[in-house]
């Protein structure tokens, strides 16, 4: 017989994940975040490529490179501070 030694009550776990819903809206979220990534990068290799293609078409050396890598960096940013800031699209009961 053990003297001293109480029972603890039993906790509940939560669980690691958010259930029905909130699971697909988290999921959603992270999903977003990753194609702002994979569309800054093809936007600045792009546009980096196009200046490359114009330099050697016209004969203009580092100009047309420049002006679309900083075009391609400058577009790329704004569009990513855009769609990062932009609130979530949230549906409301009764609207489509």
């Amino acid at each position: 017989m053990q003297v001293g030694v109480s029972r603890l009550p039993l906790l509940e776990r939560t669980p690691t994940t958010f259930p029905g819903d909130d699971r697909k809206r988290v999921e959603g979220q992270y999903l977003r975040f990753a194609g702002v990534g994979v569309q800054y990068a093809l936007t600045i290799l792009v546009l980096t490529l196009a200046g490359i293609w114009l330099d050697d078409r016209f004969e203009t050396a580092p100009l047309f490179l420049l002006i679309c890598l900083l075009l391609g960096f400058v577009g790329a940013t704004w569009s990513l501070v855009q769609q990062v800031l932009r609130p979530e699209d949230k549906k409301k009961p009764g609207k489509q």
